[in-house]
């Protein structure tokens, strides 16, 4: 029998975007469609804020996978979207979710004016998380993100 040692995991958690081939790589894991990924990537000017989650491996220091990240884009007055907000479902239980939220939200909440609208797609546990942010549901969710915010 085989007894596998649990090993405590470290994450370093960054302020920048991820490599174009690593949001690819994450989307594809998390099963999030790659379509629009190269339109992202070319907008990364537009971006106004990243936080990128990633496991650093014991055994070899210089690698690090990204396991989780998230983006603020402001790319019309008055409405700031979050995009990216992806967890690695088997990193989903140690809170990253809620770190990357809290940032974001951080981030939004000091650069907004009365009546700016910020969207979000979330779902299951994490628009649990999103609702304790002041998230509500969108009426016309089939035709974008599933949650809003209107700040007043």
């Amino acid at each position: 029998m085989d007894i596998k040692t649990i090993m405590p995991i470290e994450f370093e958690i960054a302020e920048t975007a991820p490599l174009f081939h690593e949001l690819l790589n994450l989307r594809g894991a998390a099963g999030h469609p790659a379509i629009g990924v190269e339109q992202a990537d070319q907008r990364q000017t537009q971006a106004l804020y990243w936080v990128t989650v990633r496991l650093k491996d014991k055994t070899e220091k210089t690698r690090a996978n990204v396991v989780a990240t998230a983006c603020v884009y402001g790319d019309r007055p008055r409405h700031l979207a979050i995009e990216d907000f992806i967890v690695l479902p088997e990193y989903q239980h140690y809170g990253l979710a809620k770190i990357i939220l809290e940032r974001v939200m951080a981030f939004v909440d000091e650069r907004v004016n009365a009546g700016t609208c910020v969207s979000i797609n979330a779902y299951g546990e994490d628009e649990r998380l999103c609702t304790e942010h002041g998230f509500v549901h969108s009426h016309c969710a089939n035709l974008g993100p599933n949650l809003l915010k209107v700040y007043s």
